[in-house]
């Protein structure tokens, strides 16, 4: 099995290394990763510029660019010669729930495989920072592929959130994406009467509770994994033409 880790913060944060350290027995390993933190760029990708890749050994790369572009290069690129059977993109730091689906990198990278046609998970957890508890992610993470990959239909496009404070044993309970509520403040710095510079270090989330969704399951301590497509069709909304 051939397996395409990325991620949104970074080559070297650990949430990616505790994948690839967990997987490395299992399956065969390609990690393709920005060279430093892309977080909130979605599916941002590069189309005019060059991108430096380095290649670290046969299968890790170092990708001057976006999530997309990691996985973009990882599928056309003439880097790796081996059919991609899944994408893996986390281990995030901090979740990716409701409408957060929509500006993640981590969310942004694994779409990118399924609009490919290749099965793709992108996993967050609760942890906020570099000292969170990853090996235990990437612990489940290999269970449930072991699991139930090949009994699921394919492609898929799963979005899986972790708990940092997990109920043990672990359980998944399948959800719908919840309602995030944002609110943002930006800090303002004039430069002159006309020029700014403006910081978004303001913002507070929240959610709206609609009942059974990532949010309430998360935070009542299960693993919410969200199936996902790339259908961005309102079937609710009706032609006024047609309605009259």
């Amino acid at each position: 099995m051939n397996i395409l880790f990325t991620n949104d913060d970074g080559i070297h944060f650990p949430g990616i290394q505790a994948l690839v350290d967990t997987f490395k027995e299992y399956a065969n390993v390609f990690v393709f990763a920005p060279a430093m933190e892309k977080s909130a760029t979605s599916q941002a990708m590069t189309i005019y510029d060059d991108i430096y890749v380095k290649i670290i050994d046969d299968h890790t790369f170092v990708v001057n660019g976006y999530p997309v572009d990691c996985i973009n290069i990882a599928l056309h690129g003439g880097f790796i010669h081996e059919k991609i059977d899944l994408v893996i993109s986390g281990i995030n730091k901090g979740v990716n729930m409701g409408q957060d689906i929509f500006y993640s990198g981590t969310v942004g990278a694994a779409r990118h495989a399924y609009i490919h046609g290749i099965p793709a998970i992108a996993v967050s957890s609760g942890f906020l920072d570099a000292t969170g508890d990853f090996k235990k992610v990437a612990g489940f993470l290999l269970k449930f592929v072991q699991n139930h990959f090949s009994s699921l239909p394919k492609p898929f496009l799963f979005n899986i959130n972790y708990p940092a404070g997990v109920k043990m044993p672990e359980k998944i309970k399948w959800t719908k994406s919840g309602i995030r509520i944002y609110r943002d403040t930006y800090k303002r710095n004039a430069l002159s009467e006309n020029e700014f510079l403006v910081n978004l270090g303001g913002s507070t989330l929240g959610y709206k509770e609609i009942g059974d969704c990532d949010f309430e399951v998360y935070h009542d301590g299960f693993i919410s994994l969200t199936p996902l497509n790339k259908d961005g069709t309102d079937y609710n909304y009706k032609n006024p033409d047609e309605t009259q």
